[in-house]
């Protein structure tokens, strides 16, 4: 049931953020669940500090594109290079993705505008905007136009590996003011493109989010586990999500 996988999938909200994109950063305190252990990963966009009482402090300040960065990526790095790779989900290999690729990066050659351009075209190409699909492949989903936020997710990445920008998926969690009935954080998915060379950043991209008006990625976003596209990693939120809660949200002007 549709509702039952919403209520799985979310977590009270301390106090009505507003709007989060508004905020330079945001600091939440998590505290564990009967003494449940929990990991969260420290990203370009996140930052984690775990406290003496077992208690762990993330905070979410998105980075932005640095300037210059060019694609196809050219680095040695091994982790980026595999977020080029096509996989079962991320079939940046495809004829269709790619000719959605090409067409929606145009004639730039700037990495981060590109990236942004792939943001925005797939808020737009995805035309029914539903929770009906269970996860489909970027394939699946070029086909389609149709899904929820991992489908957004799955072909953004995969239509950023086609034209050399290293991707990945981001599971976790989102805030939202109305998420049918409730306030609070569901469970999200999005994406890290990486751009720059070996010293560039990971920059965050919501193209679910942009196709609802809410701006894209933000700091209302907190990452839980980043991945290759796999549907485990976003079945795996339930889990996850029932082993803390949220205590506090310091919103950074």
């Amino acid at each position: 049931d549709v509702f039952e996988v919403i209520n799985r999938l979310f977590l009270a909200s301390p106090a009505p953020l507003g709007n989060p994109d508004a905020a330079s950063a945001i600091a939440y305190t998590l505290s564990p669940t009967d003494g449940a252990d929990f990991n969260i990963p420290s990203t370009d966009n996140q930052q984690v500090e775990k406290l003496q009482d077992g208690k762990v402090v993330v905070t979410v300040k998105p980075v932005s594109a640095p300037v210059g960065g060019t694609f196809p990526y050219q680095g040695e790095d091994p982790t980026i290079l595999d977020a080029l790779k096509p996989n079962r989900f991320l079939q940046s290999d495809d004829k269709e993705v790619i000719k959605l690729a090409r067409s929606a990066v145009g004639g730039t050659k700037d990495a981060g505008e590109a990236a942004k351009r792939i943001e925005a075209f797939v808020a737009e190409y995805i035309e029914n905007k539903d929770l009906s699909v269970g996860y489909a492949s970027a394939a699946e989903v070029a086909a389609s136009k149709q899904g929820d936020c991992s489908e957004h997710a799955v072909l953004t990445a995969a239509m950023c590996r086609a034209v050399g920008i290293p991707a990945r998926i981001v599971t976790g969690v989102a805030y939202v003011d109305d998420w049918s009935g409730l306030q609070g954080f569901g469970g999200h998915a999005w994406v890290q493109a990486f751009i720059g060379r070996n010293t560039g950043k990971w920059v965050g991209l919501d193209a679910a989010f942009k196709g609802t008006g809410r701006g894209g990625y933000g700091p209302g976003h907190i990452a839980l586990a980043v991945g290759n596209g796999e549907p485990g990693d976003f079945f795996n939120l339930a889990t996850s999500l029932g082993k803390f809660k949220i205590d506090k949200a310091e919103v950074k002007k």
